[in-house]
């Protein structure tokens, strides 16, 4: 049952589980929610069933090239659909202009009803019903700050830190009337709906796509011009959250997967998704290779459904020569080596996503408490917000100086070496600086 102050129930499960579903309503057959739901709507607004197979089939379609795109686009069509049919009462091609642009007013200031507090699973599996049932705590919009102020009270209640009571109450329940979609969200949105509207449009479902106008119009994009801060670790939290993990693992050997795991991402550049299970990829010890000259190199599978070749580092080997010791492997892997990476505690396959992001924050956790008891308070809390994304650029900004920016680009898997050039070299800032410090009154 949906919550009263929000009154709709979510439509499309994980890339997962999405890809195995048949096409048309038979997608909701163990999904009873979200039948139910669809079914009651219809009652009032007609054209329910067209707008969620219509955007079931774009979906479909973006489903073929990555988890990611897919995500990123079911979230922005799920979140309109639900819009369209329980705010404004309308079906997705009853819409003109007028709706839309109240669409994005609604983004930009979303209701209270609308917001969770923490990322949490669409539906959760009911094993003796073998049905999908909603999960009452999801909601189209996340605090994602918040969410992590939750975390880090939980841990310091375990810790016996715990905040004073009022502070708790103010960390544990957040309020919702400043939440605001961030700059960039804001063009995801108008981005993906956009692309909606065009497979509409080729569908013959609607005349036009109107996003195009209303975007340039927009009051809510804003042009940023602003210098960029590269959000990695400083040595000293590098130095902490190798130390400390490899001192955890003197005492429980199952650290050794997450000194690997960050070890990767950050000497090898490596998005997230890159060392993680995929449907379409499994990292695999095959995927450490040597070339005829003795180079070793890794095979990741990277944006845009591209495969790169990664140098491997001379440091960088030690690690991986670790890691297969305490797996009680060769030090080296063979050709045809099928074995996952990164093996799972139980059962088989390589790792998710979402279960290598809980380690590394593990890492950085465990971290964070060292340095708070060693004085270094100011670096400890900057390491609370840090993500897995952070190894990939402290890795790229530390040897950005000393590689040449060729391949750095080829290492990272930028298309272009401006690219690389943009993100990760400062030195004309650094320069536009100095000469801005010199200026006179």
């Amino acid at each position: 049952m949906s919550a009263p102050d929000f009154p709709a129930f979510p439509l499309f499960d994980a890339h997962r589980e999405f890809v195995k579903l048949p096409l048309g309503l038979a997608m909701l057959d163990n999904y009873p929610d979200s039948r139910q739901f669809l079914a009651k709507l219809k009652e009032t607004v007609p054209g329910v069933n067209e707008d969620f197979i219509s955007a079931q089939r774009f979906l479909k379609s973006y489903s073929r090239k990555s988890e990611k795109t897919f995500t990123s686009f079911r979230n922005e069509v799920e979140r309109y659909l639900l819009w369209s049919w329980t705010v404004e009462g309308k079906a997705v091609s009853q819409l003109r202009r007028s709706h839309i642009e109240n669409y994005f007013d609604f983004l930009h200031a979303p209701p209270a009803g609308w917001i969770g507090t923490g990322t949490v699973r669409r539906f959760e599996y009911i094993g003796g019903q073998g049905m999908f049932r909603s999960n009452p705590l999801w909601r189209p919009f996340v605090m994602r700050d918040t969410a992590r102020s939750m975390r880090e009270a939980k841990q310091d209640e375990k810790d016996g830190t715990t905040p004073k009571k009022s502070d708790k109450k103010d960390i544990l329940q957040p309020e919702k009337k400043g939440y605001r979609l961030s700059n960039s969200a804001t063009a995801l949105a108008y981005s993906a709906i956009s692309v909606f509207y065009d497979h509409l449009v080729q569908e013959d479902i609607v005349l036009g796509n109107p996003i195009p106008g209303i975007r340039k119009a927009s009051p809510y994009l804003i042009k940023d011009a602003q210098v960029k801060q590269i959000k990695r670790l400083s040595e000293l939290q590098w130095e902490y959250v190798l130390e400390t993990l490899k001192e955890k693992a003197a005492e429980q050997p199952n650290y050794e997967r997450t000194i690997f795991i960050i070890a990767c991402l950050k000497s090898l550049y490596l998005r997230i998704s890159e060392l993680s299970d995929r449907p379409k990829w499994t990292p695999m010890w095959e995927h450490v290779w040597k070339d005829h000259d003795g180079n070793w190199w890794f095979k990741a599978f990277g944006k845009g459904l591209k495969i790169r070749d990664v140098s491997v580092s001379s440091a960088m080997w030690e690690y991986i020569r670790r890691y297969r010791e305490h797996r009680g492997l060769t030090a080296s892997p063979s050709p045809g080596d099928k074995e996952p990476l990164l093996q799972k505690m139980r059962g088989g396959g390589g790792l998710t996503s979402r279960q290598i992001a809980r380690l590394v924050r593990e890492a950085f956790e465990l971290a964070y408490h060292r340095m708070m008891k060693d004085g270094f308070e100011n670096d400890a809390k900057e390491l609370r917000k840090a993500t897995t994304h952070w190894l990939r650029h402290t890795g790229a900004s530390q040897d950005i100086a000393n590689r040449p920016l060729k391949h750095m680009a080829d290492d990272l898997g930028h298309a272009s070496m401006g690219t690389t050039d943009r993100v990760y070299i400062q030195s004309d800032m650094k320069e536009r600086a100095a000469t801005g410090r010199s200026r006179k009154v």
